[in-house]
């Protein structure tokens, strides 16, 4: 609606950038507030403000304009491209725990610089610039956006309680870091999976193209499943080199994740992309709010019943990711005469 109108797409542009940097001044607030009344917290804080701020500057990454531009060839080759030389150096750089602090400071310099190239993309080419807001409009931008903000915030809730119940009853063993090492790999495909359905949400909301959407799912998903596969197979040695040989107890978790894995895309794909254009996105946030409430159910079961291990935390987490991809494909079945180009499937 607004791709045309520059004036509206750099007061959205200021005002998300301000809101952004208002919520980190806020964290960074709460963690120097932290730090007087945790004693683990004030030891690490350093390090602990370094990746806060390394968190600010990728929130401040304006993918969602190109998004709406359909144009996201540039942010994502600048990107990866920036960030894959920087993150190369924290493996060539790190020799010692010590030296720990490299890894978000060199991670932080590749963000900037990917942040001051976007922009200025974003001023030179796209005349997008920054410009005064009221506050009433960041109030509405706050508004129009907390479904979608609330919906983010519960699905990585349920993703963090697996960590952090595993932790309370397993404090310092082994198991929790063989957890969080194969947990990296589902965030892995998470983060490959995002600009995929991100990049489909303004082209759907134009075209309403159902039937591209589930081409494209069904012929994505067959190297996902391949290379999942691949990671089934292969996961002893694909730990050992991502983790070395201390983490081998991550390759028994690493298949068990394999199911979650391959319903990332689908779940994506069918979720905002696929139930705005039909006016049903609150069903996408309820989605991720039911499953986050079996989420925490099962752990509250699980933890009363003795029967927490990592094994039934990916169990579950796979049950949960079933629901949320049941109830979004269920609204589209329930809502197929709104489909244009409705695909035979539904």
């Amino acid at each position: 609606m607004f791709a045309d109108d520059k004036l509206e797409l750099s007061k959205i542009f200021s005002a998300v950038t301000f809101i952004k940097l208002s919520f980190a001044l806020l964290l960074f607030i709460a963690l120097a507030v932290s730090s007087y009344m945790i004693t683990e917290i004030a030891n690490n804080f350093a390090l602990l403000t370094l990746f806060l701020i390394l968190s600010a500057l990728t929130s401040l990454l304006p993918d969602y304009i190109y998004m709406g531009l359909e144009n996201m060839k540039i942010i994502a080759i600048r990107g990866v491209a920036i960030k894959a030389i920087f993150v190369s150096l924290i493996f060539v750089c790190l020799k010692s725990p010590e030296q720990v602090y490299f890894v978000p400071l060199f991670q932080i310099i590749g963000s900037i610089i990917v942040i001051i190239w976007i922009y200025f993309d974003l001023h030179k080419n796209q005349n997008i610039k920054f410009t005064k807001t009221t506050l009433r409009y960041r109030i509405t931008i706050i508004k129009d956006s907390a479904p979608y903000f609330l919906s983010r915030i519960a699905s990585s809730v349920y993703n963090f309680c697996n960590t952090i119940i595993l932790g309370f009853i397993y404090p310092g063993k082994a198991v929790v870091g063989y957890y969080t090492s194969a947990d990296k790999f589902r965030s892995l495909a998470q983060q490959g999976c995002s600009p995929v359905a991100d990049s489909f949400y303004p082209y759907m909301i134009r075209t309403k193209d159902y039937k591209k959407l589930l081409r494209t799912v069904l012929i994505l998903e067959i190297p996902i499943i391949i290379i999942l596969a691949i990671c089934f197979i292969w996961s002893d040695e694909i730990c050992i080199i991502a983790f070395g040989k201390e983490y081998l107890g991550s390759s028994e978790l690493l298949r068990w994740m394999i199911p979650i894995m391959a319903l990332t895309l689908p779940q994506y794909m069918f979720g905002f992309p696929a139930l705005t254009p039909i006016g049903k996105a609150k069903w996408a946030n309820i989605s991720v709010e039911i499953a986050t409430v079996n989420q925490i159910g099962g752990l509250i079961i699980l933890f009363i019943t003795g029967s927490v291990s990592a094994i039934n935390l990916c169990i579950l987490t796979t049950i949960s990711e079933v629901i949320c991809l049941s109830i979004r494909i269920a609204t589209l079945v329930a809502n197929k005469k709104l489909l244009k180009n409705e695909p035979k499937t539904f």
